[in-house]
């Protein structure tokens, strides 16, 4: 148990002695001076402060100024321990002495939401990450302390013993309110929550802001996902749509480009003739720019990629790649429009609980849906996986494979062909 004490330097000195302060914590002491010096007759021992005498209107400022040491050298071993950080008596002790003539400067010490804000600033750099930070991290953090009453700090998240990862996974999973309103979230997006978390705990060890500790007990589980990816007479009865509207065509075509090219929507929607180069585009996508040494992707252009291109002049039309949700919208319109509408079953696991809803496959069309569609026509084609590969920018077979949306009946032909 921490305990604070102030003696007098020497108890029988006859002129004015300095008061020391003694702070006992954890097995450790340290004994500092306050600075202030008293005659030792004014000294009420049992108290531990200087006699308020009206003859001596100064002891009551003094009696202040040792309240306010005793705050500052609590609050300073309070927010280690809170921290989860056994503090020791010189490091404590140096930085009692620095806040000693101002104590209040102990308030303005960052705090771990400080710190997030700061990590929030950086972030905003990578513009197409930042909502996933500031929005929904923060969000969920904040949620959970607040609904546990689990204060937020290093030290609490660094705790293995009901500590807040454990508050943390509980809510997610649980308490936490979901795309359809309800309460819950699935397997995949807990386990992305807690990998952001991650992030922002490197960069805070990167910049030694908090000691660095074992993150192994923060574990992002993960589950296949049911996506899907258009088949090629899905995609053909695509092409042939008759559209009347300028917007419809431009999201069919650029659904198209993305479908040929194995880019993401941040890509393919800012394709322009800069990019083109003979019978190949070539483009650093966004996403590695900055990550990757040499991050440029050379694609074939196909004959059906071809005809789009021509009929734009080979400059085909950009869309905001802020609006991608306006763009989901009306390419699941069109889908369903080309008649894209087998039964899927999706399997979710929320709560605790797994369920399965059937849904039409244009209500799971979207822009991401391209990449998948371009990876598992290319390899039912019988292109070299590693050929693709250099396309969609994967770097290992097995997240590849992961990303083939093959059903059983054709994953076995695969398998049978594989091996003739």
């Amino acid at each position: 148990m921490a305990k604070v004490n102030f003696n007098l330097k020497d108890k029988t000195a006859k002129k004015q002695t300095l008061i020391l302060l003694v702070f006992n914590f954890d097995n450790q002491r340290i004994k500092v001076s306050t600075g202030l010096s008293i005659s030792a007759s004014l000294w009420n021992t049992k108290s531990q402060r200087v006699r308020e005498l009206l003859e001596f209107p100064s002891n009551i400022e003094i009696n202040q100024k040792l309240e306010d040491q005793q705050n500052l050298i609590l609050k300073l071993y309070a927010k280690h321990r809170s921290e989860g950080v056994m503090p020791d008596a010189n490091g404590l002790k140096n930085e009692f002495l620095q806040f000693q003539d101002n104590p209040s400067k102990i308030l303005k010490m960052p705090t771990f939401w400080d710190h997030f804000e700061n990590f929030i600033d950086f972030k905003r750099r990578e513009l197409r990450e930042i909502k996933d930070y500031n929005n929904a991290l923060r969000k969920h953090l904040k949620k959970a302390e607040e609904k546990y009453n689990k204060p937020l700090s290093y030290g609490a998240i660094k705790n293995l013993s009901s500590g807040f990862i454990e508050t943390l996974e509980h809510y997610l999973a649980y308490e936490a309110i979901n795309s359809t309103g309800e309460k819950g979230m699935t397997t995949n997006s807990v386990g992305k929550q807690l990998k952001n978390l991650k992030v922002f705990l490197n960069w805070s060890f990167d910049r030694d802001i908090f000691p660095r500790f074992s993150l192994r007990h923060i574990i992002c589980k993960t589950e296949e996902v049911d996506n899907i990816y258009i088949t090629e007479k899905e995609l053909e009865s695509l092409v042939k749509l008759k559209l009347t509207d300028s917007n419809e065509k431009t999201v069919r075509d650029l659904f198209i480009i993305g479908c040929e090219t194995a880019l993401r929507f941040s890509d393919f929607t800012r394709l322009s003739k800069e990019h083109i180069k003979q019978n190949e585009i070539h483009i650093r996508p966004k996403k590695t720019q900055g990550k990757v040494a040499n991050n440029k992707v050379v694609i074939p252009i196909s004959t059906r990629l071809q005809k789009i291109l021509e009929k734009y002049n080979y400059n085909p039309p950009n869309f905001d790649a802020g609006k991608v949700t306006d763009f989901n919208k009306t390419i699941r319109d069109l889908c369903e429009k080309a008649e894209i509408n087998d039964n899927i079953i999706i399997t979710k696991k929320i709560a605790g609980k797994t369920s399965e809803t059937t849904f039409k496959k244009f209500q799971l069309v979207s822009s991401h849906t391209c990449r998948r569609t371009f990876c598992t026509l290319k390899f039912l084609d019988k292109m070299p996986a590693q050929i693709i590969m250099r396309f969609s920018g994967h770097k290992t077979d097995r997240a590849f494979l992961k990303y083939l949306k093959l059903d059983a009946e054709m994953a076995a032909k695969q398998y049978i062909e594989f091996f003739k």
